[in-house]
Protein backbone atom coordinates (compact mmCIF):
# COMPACT_ATOMS: atom_id res chain seq x y z
CA UNK A 1 0.00 0.00 0.00
CA UNK A 2 1.44 3.11 -0.71
CA UNK A 3 1.10 6.12 1.85
CA UNK A 4 0.68 9.65 0.41
CA UNK A 5 0.99 12.66 2.91
CA UNK A 6 0.00 16.05 2.40
CA UNK A 7 1.88 18.28 4.03
CA UNK A 8 0.46 21.62 5.73
CA UNK A 9 -2.01 20.58 8.52
CA UNK A 10 -0.77 17.11 8.01
CA UNK A 11 3.28 16.77 8.52
CA UNK A 12 3.99 20.50 8.77
CA UNK A 13 2.08 22.95 10.75
CA UNK A 14 -0.15 24.83 8.94
CA UNK A 15 -2.52 27.55 10.75
CA UNK A 16 -3.35 31.07 9.46
CA UNK A 17 -5.64 31.58 12.51
CA UNK A 18 -2.63 31.47 14.36
CA UNK A 19 -0.19 33.71 12.44
CA UNK A 20 -3.28 36.36 12.22
CA UNK A 21 -3.48 35.92 15.88
CA UNK A 22 0.28 36.43 16.30
CA UNK A 23 0.63 39.63 13.98
CA UNK A 24 -2.69 41.13 14.97
CA UNK A 25 -4.29 42.10 18.13
CA UNK A 26 -7.58 43.83 16.61
CA UNK A 27 -10.02 41.13 15.55
CA UNK A 28 -11.88 42.49 12.32
CA UNK A 29 -7.81 43.15 11.03
CA UNK A 30 -6.89 39.68 11.53
CA UNK A 31 -9.88 38.37 9.67
CA UNK A 32 -9.69 40.85 7.09
CA UNK A 33 -5.89 39.87 6.85
CA UNK A 34 -7.26 35.65 6.77
CA UNK A 35 -10.11 36.07 4.60
CA UNK A 36 -8.02 38.47 1.85
CA UNK A 37 -5.03 36.82 2.03
CA UNK A 38 -4.74 33.15 3.10
CA UNK A 39 -8.18 32.05 1.80
CA UNK A 40 -8.40 34.89 -1.22
CA UNK A 41 -8.04 32.75 -4.66
CA UNK A 42 -4.48 34.63 -5.14
CA UNK A 43 -3.12 32.82 -2.10
CA UNK A 44 -4.69 29.34 -4.24
CA UNK A 45 -3.02 31.00 -7.55
CA UNK A 46 0.46 30.74 -5.97
CA UNK A 47 0.11 27.26 -4.54
CA UNK A 48 -1.00 26.71 -8.49
CA UNK A 49 2.47 28.72 -9.59
CA UNK A 50 0.92 30.89 -11.23
CA UNK A 51 1.65 33.76 -9.66
CA UNK A 52 4.59 34.84 -7.59
CA UNK A 53 4.83 36.32 -4.48
CA UNK A 54 6.27 39.02 -5.27
CA UNK A 55 3.21 39.60 -7.77
CA UNK A 56 1.02 38.59 -5.08
CA UNK A 57 2.04 41.61 -1.98
CA UNK A 58 1.06 44.61 -3.92
CA UNK A 59 -2.53 42.96 -4.45
CA UNK A 60 -2.41 41.00 -0.48
CA UNK A 61 -1.66 45.00 0.54
CA UNK A 62 -4.53 47.20 -1.32
CA UNK A 63 -7.20 44.30 -0.34
CA UNK A 64 -5.76 44.72 3.65
CA UNK A 65 -5.15 48.21 3.40
CA UNK A 66 -1.93 47.42 5.19
CA UNK A 67 1.49 48.63 3.61
CA UNK A 68 3.44 46.03 1.28
CA UNK A 69 6.38 45.92 3.83
CA UNK A 70 3.66 44.78 6.74
CA UNK A 71 2.34 42.09 3.95
CA UNK A 72 5.96 41.31 3.40
CA UNK A 73 6.65 40.55 7.05
CA UNK A 74 3.28 38.84 7.85
CA UNK A 75 4.83 36.33 4.70
CA UNK A 76 8.13 35.69 6.54
CA UNK A 77 6.40 35.62 9.49
CA UNK A 78 4.13 32.74 8.19
CA UNK A 79 6.76 30.74 6.75
CA UNK A 80 8.22 30.63 10.22
CA UNK A 81 5.43 29.10 11.50
CA UNK A 82 5.90 26.14 9.27
CA UNK A 83 7.74 23.75 10.83
CA UNK A 84 7.18 19.56 11.33
CA UNK A 85 4.50 18.34 13.43
CA UNK A 86 6.70 15.97 15.48
CA UNK A 87 4.08 13.32 16.06
CA UNK A 88 3.28 12.79 12.59
CA UNK A 89 6.61 13.17 11.20
CA UNK A 90 7.00 9.77 13.96
CA UNK A 91 4.40 8.33 12.21
CA UNK A 92 6.09 8.88 8.79
CA UNK A 93 9.23 7.33 10.17
CA UNK A 94 7.01 4.63 11.24
CA UNK A 95 5.22 3.69 8.21
CA UNK A 96 8.50 3.84 6.36
CA UNK A 97 9.82 1.74 9.15
CA UNK A 98 7.44 -0.77 7.72
CA UNK A 99 7.92 -0.92 4.39
CA UNK A 100 5.21 1.53 2.87
CA UNK A 101 5.95 3.62 0.00
CA UNK A 102 5.72 7.70 0.97
CA UNK A 103 4.78 10.20 -1.57
CA UNK A 104 3.90 13.53 -1.01
CA UNK A 105 0.98 15.70 -2.60
CA UNK A 106 0.66 18.94 -1.50
CA UNK A 107 -0.74 22.65 -2.70
CA UNK A 108 2.33 24.47 -1.94
CA UNK A 109 4.37 27.46 -3.95
CA UNK A 110 7.66 25.75 -5.18
CA UNK A 111 10.24 28.14 -3.93
CA UNK A 112 8.25 27.60 -0.45
CA UNK A 113 8.43 23.82 -0.69
CA UNK A 114 12.39 24.22 -1.95
CA UNK A 115 12.97 25.82 1.49
CA UNK A 116 11.38 23.23 3.58
CA UNK A 117 13.10 20.30 1.79
CA UNK A 118 16.20 21.91 2.83
CA UNK A 119 15.29 21.67 6.19
CA UNK A 120 14.43 18.34 7.16
CA UNK A 121 16.13 14.95 6.51
CA UNK A 122 12.62 13.30 6.90
CA UNK A 123 11.82 14.54 3.13
CA UNK A 124 14.46 11.31 2.48
CA UNK A 125 11.76 8.84 3.16
CA UNK A 126 9.56 9.43 0.34
CA UNK A 127 9.11 7.65 -2.75
CA UNK A 128 8.03 10.81 -4.50
CA UNK A 129 6.53 14.41 -4.73
CA UNK A 130 4.40 16.04 -6.66
CA UNK A 131 4.13 19.90 -5.70
CA UNK A 132 1.36 22.12 -7.13
CA UNK A 133 3.48 25.23 -7.75
CA UNK A 134 6.14 22.94 -9.66
CA UNK A 135 3.29 21.70 -12.20
CA UNK A 136 0.59 23.89 -12.23
CA UNK A 137 -2.10 21.99 -10.71
CA UNK A 138 -3.93 22.11 -7.52
CA UNK A 139 -6.24 20.03 -5.30
CA UNK A 140 -8.43 18.76 -5.36
CA UNK A 141 -9.04 19.29 -8.78
CA UNK A 142 -8.90 15.81 -10.33
CA UNK A 143 -5.74 16.27 -13.12
CA UNK A 144 -3.49 16.46 -10.03
CA UNK A 145 -4.29 13.30 -8.23
CA UNK A 146 -3.98 11.57 -11.97
CA UNK A 147 -0.65 13.13 -12.25
CA UNK A 148 0.47 11.62 -9.32
CA UNK A 149 -0.98 8.00 -10.30
CA UNK A 150 0.75 8.54 -13.35
CA UNK A 151 4.18 9.90 -12.86
CA UNK A 152 4.93 7.00 -10.38
CA UNK A 153 2.90 4.21 -11.76
CA UNK A 154 0.28 4.47 -8.79
CA UNK A 155 -2.24 1.87 -8.71
CA UNK A 156 -5.51 3.84 -7.19
CA UNK A 157 -6.48 0.92 -4.88
CA UNK A 158 -3.50 0.39 -3.76
CA UNK A 159 -3.12 3.95 -2.44
CA UNK A 160 -4.34 5.51 1.30
CA UNK A 161 -4.32 9.99 0.95
CA UNK A 162 -4.03 11.76 3.85
CA UNK A 163 -5.44 14.99 4.16
CA UNK A 164 -6.87 17.64 6.32
CA UNK A 165 -9.10 19.26 3.90
CA UNK A 166 -12.59 16.65 3.13
CA UNK A 167 -12.57 18.65 -0.25
CA UNK A 168 -9.05 17.08 -1.51
CA UNK A 169 -9.84 13.72 0.25
CA UNK A 170 -12.88 14.17 -2.10
CA UNK A 171 -10.67 14.67 -5.14
CA UNK A 172 -8.91 11.85 -4.31
CA UNK A 173 -11.94 9.47 -4.20
CA UNK A 174 -12.60 10.64 -7.67
CA UNK A 175 -9.82 8.82 -8.96
CA UNK A 176 -10.24 5.69 -6.37
CA UNK A 177 -7.56 6.74 -4.03
CA UNK A 178 -9.08 6.31 -0.44
CA UNK A 179 -8.41 8.82 1.63
CA UNK A 180 -8.66 9.96 5.68
CA UNK A 181 -9.06 13.21 6.56
CA UNK A 182 -6.82 14.21 9.15
CA UNK A 183 -6.72 15.91 12.15
CA UNK A 184 -3.84 14.28 14.13
CA UNK A 185 -1.47 11.84 14.56
CA UNK A 186 -3.17 9.74 16.91
CA UNK A 187 -6.51 9.35 14.84
CA UNK A 188 -4.73 8.81 11.49
CA UNK A 189 -2.56 6.19 12.94
CA UNK A 190 -5.94 4.57 14.15
CA UNK A 191 -8.26 5.07 11.07
CA UNK A 192 -4.77 4.14 8.82
CA UNK A 193 -4.71 1.00 10.72
CA UNK A 194 -8.25 -0.14 10.27
CA UNK A 195 -7.60 0.72 6.31
CA UNK A 196 -4.53 -1.48 6.19
CA UNK A 197 -6.07 -4.65 7.45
Amino acid sequence: MNIIFDFGGVLINWNPDEIVRAAFEDVEMRLRVKREVFQHDDWLEMDRGGMTEVEAIPRFARRTGLSEEAVEGLLRAADRTLYPRSDTVELLYELHGRGFPIYGLSNIPSERFDVLRGQYEFWELFSGFVISGKIRMVKPRREIYEYLLSAYGLDPARCIFLDDSPKNIEGAAEVGIRGLVFTDAEQCRSELERLLR
